[in-house]
């Protein structure tokens, strides 16, 4: 126990001696300050480097991608209207369009239209040959015949030219129980056909104007190219 205060009384006296020595300042040394400053501008620099890259991440993803107009969306459809046989049928339609400011082209061209199959038959060396075998005919009950000549076919008997396929096949078939030599071919003939065009944003609505009597007689409304 006295061995303990003896070592506490030289402490306290070691201690007196060196505030008596040295100055208060250097005894106390206060640690330097750290300026705020300092550490909000090192906090900011991480953060920009990380908005840097994520940023040319970003451009280096896109320039990877296939790039999109802005005009992609404005792209237009088009479409043709007809077959038309008659330019008047094709004005009236054209004006409905112009009601809904729609603007419409006008076109025609020299097309093949089927008229049906004909039931003929040929052999004639003559035209009163012809005749006589149509006379024939007429007094078993066919009536309907014409004569047609034309390029590789000369003084031939036609006995009619049919829409429906059925009613060539019957008259044919009564034609070749008579024993007669009894043909068939489908017909055509050059007829001027009109069209109508016109195109439009397909963000707009594509009215389709035509009524029930027209798509009857096979009008309608046909995408095509631009």
């Amino acid at each position: 126990m006295k061995i303990f205060f003896s070592l506490l009384l030289l402490a306290n006296i070691g201690f007196g001696l060196m505030q008596w020595l040295l100055p208060y300042e250097q005894l106390f040394v206060e640690s330097p300050k750290i300026e705020l400053a300092e550490e909000l501008k090192l906090l900011k620099e991480p953060k920009k480097s990380v908005a840097k890259e994520l940023a040319d991440a970003t451009i280096e993803t896109d320039s990877s991608a296939p790039l999109v107009s802005e005009n992609a969306a404005a792209q237009t459809l088009c479409y043709t209207i007809g077959p038309f046989k008659d330019k008047t049928r094709a004005l009236e339609i054209s004006g409905r369009y112009s009601t809904q400011n729609i603007k419409t082209q006008l076109k025609s061209r020299l097309e093949k239209e089927y008229r049906g199959i004909m039931v003929y038959i040929s052999g004639h060396k003559t035209r009163q040959e012809a005749v006589a075998r149509g006379e024939k005919l007429a007094s078993q009950g066919i009536r309907d015949r014409i004569i047609v000549n034309e390029t590789g076919k000369s003084n031939v008997l036609s006995l009619g030219v049919f829409s429906l396929k059925k009613n060539a096949d019957r008259l044919t078939a009564r034609l070749r129980k008579l024993k007669y030599p009894v043909q068939t071919e489908a017909r055509y003939r050059d007829r001027t056909i009109y069209w109508l065009y016109y195109q439009q944003s397909n963000e707009s609505d594509l009215p389709l104007l035509l009524d029930d009597k027209d798509l009857d007689n096979g009008i309608g409304r046909i995408p095509s190219e631009c």
